[in-house]
Formats: C-alpha cells, structure tokens, sequence
C-alpha cells in the first residue's frame, strides 16, 4: 500500500541527507504539489493526517532556519526524521566558518509550534464557512463552535505571543536534548502582527527567559516572515542579521 508519505514525496525527504538548498526546494516542491490538489488547502488548514501536520509544523518552518543560515562560508547539509527521537534534524556544516571555529560542524534542531489552544477551532471555521474571526473570538456551544469578533486592546497582541512563546520555551526547556541543540518555535500568531508588536512580544521573551539552555532559540512567524534569533549556551557565532 502506498501511504500518504510516499505518494507526495515525503520519502525524498525523510531520513535523506541533503544538502540545506536542496532541502528547501524539495520542502516548496512538496508545497506546491499539495496546493494544487483539490483537497490540498483542506490539507495544510486541517492537519488531520501526520504528514501534514509535520509539513506544516515542522519542514516548513526548517526551511526558513536553513534558508536564514546558509551563506557564504557556510554550507549546511540537513538530516530530518519523522520518527520519534529527542530532536526533529541534524545539521552539518562545512566551511571557512567552520574551520575558524565560528560555527560548530554539528546541531541538532527540535522544531515546536507556538499557537493559541482555539486555532484548531479557528482553522475547521474557516475551511467550512470559509472565514473565522480570530481565536480569542472562538469559543464552543453544545457541539458547535461559534465564531465572534474580539476586540484588541493596547499591546495586547504582544503580551499574547509573548505568553504563547514563553509557555513554549518553558514546555522544551524542562525535556533533555543533546548538547547543541537549535529550537525553532512556529510562531502562529491569533492575527496579523506588525514589525512593532513582534519586537514588543521578542522583547518580553528576552526579559521573561534570561537563561536559555538551547544554543539558540529561532522565532519565526509565518505568515508576516518575522524572524528573530535569542541565543542561549553558545559562544563565537557570528550574529545573524534577522531582526
């Protein structure tokens, strides 16, 4: 029997060592070929299957972190696995960075998601009625669930991802992972977040976790490309420019 894995090409990518662009182009080959199914936008909104929802939970967002990392003396070649192990990929690098011991040779990348306990919610309301008002507005009614505007108050969109990264980086931080080890948190933000309250949100993170055991922690959002490194137990990286 052929599964969904094999059949939409995750195999090309699960447990196959590739180079870091190589990777990425297979991650928004894989992208497209689902989009342009006719269930494909139910797919990427609903998650039901596990290929799906480590597609969008987990390839794409390591695609944006290899993509932010490989640069001229430093070449990244990416191992991801979906099964089960303290850790989701392994990245090795080669290069003038890495022979001036600027960056390791070797990390480990555990990739979580970030998001409000109502967008499963949010997501079904808007494949079945084809729009949703935002999560603080969802809520359920016997079998139902009932979707209603939420007004948003000063800063409350900051302190809202702020909290949902917070309660992310506490949840990893109290699991073991080998030592270099990279998290990714997928920033799904309850709306739309501008360059100000992203910095806002950044900012109460670095302020609430001021001890950081990952050797960095990679913020990312989706859908806006908001990104932003808090490094952790790391010493003589370059800094990168992501904001």
């Amino acid at each position: 029997m052929v599964t969904n894995l094999q059949h939409d090409g995750f195999s090309t990518i699960d447990g196959q060592l590739l180079d870091g662009l190589d990777f990425c182009r297979k991650v928004y080959d894989l992208f497209d070929h689902i989009t342009e199914e006719p269930d494909g936008k139910a797919r990427l909104r609903l998650r039901r299957s596990k290929c799906d929802k480590r597609f969008v939970e987990e390839l794409l967002p390591l695609a944006r972190y290899v993509q932010a990392r490989y640069r001229e003396g430093r070449r990244i070649k990416v191992h991801w696995f979906s099964g089960s192990q303290p850790y989701d990929a392994i990245l090795w690098s080669s290069g003038s960075l890495v022979n001036h011991g600027e960056t390791p040779n070797q990390v480990f990348v555990e990739i979580t998601t970030s998001v409000h306990r109502n967008d499963p919610d949010r997501r079904r309301v808007l494949h079945e009625r084809g729009g949703s008002f935002g999560v603080k507005g969802i809520r359920r009614e016997d079998k139902a669930i009932v979707s209603e505007p939420h007004v948003f108050s000063g800063g409350e969109n900051a302190k809202d991802l702020a909290a949902q990264i917070i309660s992310s980086l506490t949840a990893k931080d109290s699991k073991t992972y080998p030592s270099q080890t990279v998290l990714i948190i997928n920033c799904i933000t309850d709306c739309l977040i501008l360059e100000n309250e992203w910095l806002d949100a950044v900012d109460r993170v670095r302020k609430a976790a001021r001890e950081v055991k990952f050797r960095e922690v990679f913020l990312l959002d989706l859908l806006m490309s908001h990104a932003t490194t808090i490094y952790g137990e790391r010493s003589g990286d370059v800094p990168s420019s992501d904001g």
